[in-house]
């Protein structure tokens, strides 16, 4: 049985990190081509994240970066991506994942953009909103992994569209990072290989973020350990259809010129407390 959660452990792993950059290609190309603009071809996204784990081991990262990509890659490894069976999906409390990404962003920005400060203070507040609403709705319940197992045995529709308000109210207040935001992180950065490399582990970053903002919207979509091989492959289903959905999302709220919507992220902030109220006290 151990064997099999750290063998389901590294499979999410390479799979989360060979759709990074898929995933960041969609964020950055997707609003241009729909806005009737030309888009570059995914394959040089794909060949600059092969290049850069090519690299990796001849090469050392310098400390920032190296920090991010650590931080990205505990996120992607313990939250609980296919079922919650996982090896380290006990640990995937949200605000500890979330804080993980947003001290990736940290480290990955330095000298913080224009703007970024507030972003990640704004995701920071609601991810405590979060965690308490949590708290409320389901006392004693162990991080994510163990949210996902209840809400299979007792479904709670308060406490999953409270999440599911959360979970959008993050992703106005801190949406992931765009092309351009990584560029001018990079406007004093001279070394060609450290730029390539910012630019692989923003994608896996992005990666992270989207990946605990969907666990959050559909927790129970997430297979059980108990679920066996067909379980597996429903969790697996299931982990495309919420990236899917989380990418269109955050693509839409970026066409339609929401993101960082101080409004609307207070208005999914009180709809996820009402929501977690109504279902607590209406039981």
């Amino acid at each position: 049985m151990l064997l099999l959660t750290v063998l389901e452990l590294l499979f999410q792993l390479v799979l989360l990190l060979v759709l990074a950059p898929l995933m960041g290609w969609c964020l950055d190309e997707l609003p241009l081509w729909l806005g009737g603009r030309g888009v570059s071809p995914l394959r040089f996204r794909l060949l600059r994240s092969a290049r850069f784990w090519g690299g990796l081991l001849k090469v050392p990262l310098a400390g920032p970066v190296a920090l991010a990509l650590t931080t990205a890659i505990l996120t992607l490894s313990c939250l609980p991506a296919i079922t919650t069976g996982s090896a380290l999906s006990g640990l995937a409390d949200p605000l500890m994942m979330g804080l993980l990404v947003l001290l990736g962003r940290g480290f990955l920005a330095r000298f913080l953009l224009q703007g970024e400060r507030g972003r990640l203070g704004a995701a920071f507040l609601l991810l405590c909103l979060t965690e308490a609403l949590i708290a409320l709705a389901a006392p004693g319940t162990d991080g994510l992994a163990g949210l996902c197992a209840m809400l299979h045995i007792e479904p709670e529709p308060g406490l999953e569209g409270a999440l599911a308000a959360c979970a959008l109210a993050l992703g106005i207040a801190c949406p992931p990072l765009r092309g351009e935001d990584v560029t001018r992180m990079l406007c004093s950065v001279r070394d060609q290989q450290e730029r390539e490399a910012t630019r692989s582990v923003a994608d896996i970053l992005n990666c992270g973020w989207l990946l605990l903002l969907a666990d959050l919207s559909l927790p129970v979509s997430v297979g059980l350990a108990q679920g066996g091989v067909a379980g597996w492959w429903l969790g697996l289903m299931a982990l495309a259809v919420r990236l899917v959905l989380t990418v269109m999302v955050v693509i839409g709220l970026r066409l339609m010129a929401q993101e960082c919507s101080a409004r609307l992220t207070a208005l999914f902030a009180g709809v996820a407390l009402l929501l977690a109220l109504a279902g607590r006290f209406g039981t």
